[in-house]
């Protein structure tokens, strides 16, 4: 076989994991040649500029700052639109003040994990902070989100029953479930006809079903109708488990989150977060029954052999806490940037589907153009990666705008500006397609 001509035919218009199946599907099941044929192609698209993942911020999260090209060496200074620290806390003078305090009190890594002894006062005290946020009986953290979605989700859903999850939700919850090894089934996403429909057809035919969704979609930007889920428990029994790591600490009261906005609360018996957004630190979080908790810590291997996170990311999160606590003008001011920025958006023409969260995607779904576009965006000073398949459907690739506090009106406009010659060029905005 040869396999440049094997790289040539399959590599051009496609993301590497979709060359990887393509291969599959072609009968070529070697892992040693499929990893030589993505490295061909990965560096044939670094070549010819059309791979952006080798980017870095050379100084963390920011607003702004220089974004540096692994492969080159090139480095540009650029608005920054792909980070999830929405508060911009990851900044804030008192926090990191507080981790260098608990850095010299507690020292640097937390050595093993919680059943071994691994916690400290600072994890005890989050998971106090978290239990009263939630108005849960309990809450139990984990050393960062993905693991928390992992090692929860495998624990509850039993042998005998159903896991039903949007379409939409996050890879740490649909692997959840897959290392369940139960029944599952998605529904349409944000498509309560669809689940309803599903719940009728499988609730005699299960010991449990668990209902998982996000109360915000991490690539689409559009929020739960989480109040439409909560009514069917009126007429179906299911456990239902919302995943806040997008809304956790910018929605409800004091970033109480948006289970609490929608006074769902006492109807969601799970409610998940990360620590690495909002709170701008590293873990994850499950706040449910003192009965759920016991069951997820001795049936969950990501409880008994994880190492908990290390006392600098937990006095990060509770300085974080505090600031969200005492500071309303945090989350106003986010929500005021996202308001102003989807006003522009959607006044130069872009269609930015049924997003409301500060998450803001563009719809690209020409993988060609999509990365034309981030990589003239990066030339002219503005970074955010394209968002591809597996992430998302092969035809629904986007870039997404992430807006944070921090960000001001003044790299906004900038950046729409930019935006707005773009579509033009590539005859974005006259596309009447939901993915224009």
């Amino acid at each position: 076989m040869n396999i440049q001509n094997v790289t040539t035919e399959l590599q051009t218009d496609s993301t590497l994991r979709a060359l990887a199946n393509n291969l599959m599907e072609k009968g070529i099941t070697d892992i040693g040649v499929i990893a030589e044929i993505m490295d061909i192609a990965k560096k044939t698209q670094i070549n010819n500029k059309a791979y952006p993942y080798e980017r870095y911020t050379e100084f963390g999260s920011n607003t702004h700052g220089p974004v540096i090209s692994e492969f080159s060496g090139e480095s540009k200074q650029c608005i920054l639109w792909c980070l999830n620290h929405y508060l911009g806390l990851n900044r804030n003078p008192d926090v990191i003040a507080k981790v260098c305090e608990a850095v010299m009190k507690y020292g640097t890594g937390s050595g093993t994990s919680a059943f071994s002894g691994g916690s400290n006062s600072l994890h005890i005290e989050i998971q106090n902070r978290i239990k009263t946020m939630t108005g849960k009986e309990s809450v139990l953290i984990f050393p960062t989100g993905y693991s928390a979605n992992l090692g929860a989700i495998s624990a509850i859903v039993g042998k005998n029953d159903l896991a039903l999850f949007d379409r939409e939700c996050h890879a740490s919850i649909i692997d959840g479930i897959k290392l369940s090894k139960r029944k599952m089934l998605y529904f349409k996403h944000n498509d309560i006809q669809d689940l309803e429909k599903k719940l009728l057809e499988h609730s005699d035919r299960f010991e449990n079903i668990h209902v998982f969704a996000e109360s915000a979609y991490s690539m689409s930007g559009d929020l739960c109708p989480i109040k439409e889920i909560t009514s069917l428990k009126q007429k179906y029994k299911f456990y239902l488990y919302i995943d806040e790591a997008h809304t956790f600490g910018i929605y409800g009261e004091k970033g109480r989150g948006y289970c609490h906005e929608q006074g769902v609360i006492d109807e969601v018996d799970f409610v998940m977060s990360t620590f690495s957004k909002a709170t701008a630190s590293i873990g994850g979080f499950i706040a449910t029954k003192e009965k759920f908790k016991t069951l997820i810590e001795w049936s969950s291997n990501a409880v008994m052999f994880q190492a908990c996170f290390t006392p600098a990311d937990a006095a990060a999160i509770l300085g974080s806490l505090d600031e969200i606590e005492n500071n309303p003008t945090l989350i106003e001011t986010l929500h005021k940037n996202n308001k102003y920025m989807r006003s522009k958006l959607i006044e130069v023409g872009f269609n930015l589907g049924d997003s409301k969260s500060p998450v803001i995607p563009i719809f690209i779904p020409d993988y060609k153009k999509l990365l034309k576009i981030s990589q003239e965006l990066y030339n002219e000073g503005v970074f955010s990666v394209a968002v591809v398949y597996p992430a998302v459907s092969m035809d629904e690739g986007r870039i997404r705008f992430i807006v944070t506090s921090n960000h001001t009106f003044e790299q906004i406009n900038t950046t729409v500006n930019l935006l707005e010659k773009l579509a033009i060029k590539y005859d974005l905005i006259n596309n009447k397609s939901r993915l224009s």
